[in-house]
């Protein structure tokens, strides 16, 4: 079933409102008709089930039929800190993050990162992000749209993460003991993704002054436009399908 997202404030009683470019995949690209069914989200984490009552020429009316929580919606707040990589490959992590089950991705830009963002005045790359996120978020069905923040710098990453609830860790390949097995059920994780070159050992170390350990994951040296969904997996192993 074709997903949508509106605004909340488009959603009255019994009856929601569609305009804009939902109004026009709707009656143009997708060529609906009155009685066909939608799923629509609100954006705050729920569904409701939608009959096509009316489509004039700038908007598409429908009905709620049923409305209730997202079932796509793991019982967790993931948030990603990503460092920023080079060509589409930050597109690619948003694109999964997102249909693993990310609710935020943080892109900070690390002594190692090859792209840089936070000079990109125009605004375009975040823009692009954004415009993924949502449509991953229809394509697999969440409840929300994760947040795309905007670019940070290394330090000002981990003081966020470091003052969040829950879980938090970086990822790295050479962290001693702990790997990802050892995390435990919580309400919340933030974690830690390098770039091309991975961290440093003083970015490491900068991290754990900061009460946020290194965490192995595994044997095998993971890209970083492949570690994200790979952790993201695991997190949902362990905080929701067992």
């Amino acid at each position: 079933m074709q997903k949508f997202f509106v605004n909340s404030r488009d959603i009255e009683q019994n009856e929601i409102v569609l305009t804009g470019e939902n109004a026009r995949h709707i009656s143009l690209s997708l060529r609906m008709a009155p009685g066909e069914e939608i799923c629509v989200g609100d954006g705050e984490g729920n569904d409701l089930l939608c009959e096509i009552t009316r489509i004039t020429s700038d908007a598409v009316y429908a009905a709620v039929r049923e409305r209730g929580p997202s079932a796509a919606e793991p019982p967790y707040r993931a948030v990603l800190y990503q460092a920023v990589a080079k060509g589409d490959r930050m597109d690619y992590v948003v694109q999964k993050a997102v249909e693993f089950g990310v609710a935020e991705i943080v892109p900070f830009e690390s002594s190692r990162c090859i792209a840089r963002v936070r000079d990109d005045r125009s605004g375009k790359k975040l823009e692009r992000w954004r415009r993924i996120a949502l449509e991953a978020a229809k394509q697999c069905g969440r409840g929300i749209i994760p947040r795309i923040g905007e670019p940070v710098g290394y330090a000002e990453a981990l003081e966020r993460a470091a003052g969040a609830a829950g879980e938090k860790f970086i990822c790295y390949e050479n962290a001693r003991g702990a790997n990802i097995t050892s995390l435990s059920r919580a309400a919340e994780y933030s974690f830690f993704i390098g770039p091309e070159g991975g961290f440093s050992e003083e970015e490491i170390a900068l991290a754990e002054r900061k009460g946020i350990p290194a965490v192995g994951l595994g044997n095998r040296i993971l890209r970083c436009e492949s570690a994200s969904g790979f952790v993201l997996a695991c997190l949902c192993f362990i905080a929701e399908l067992q």
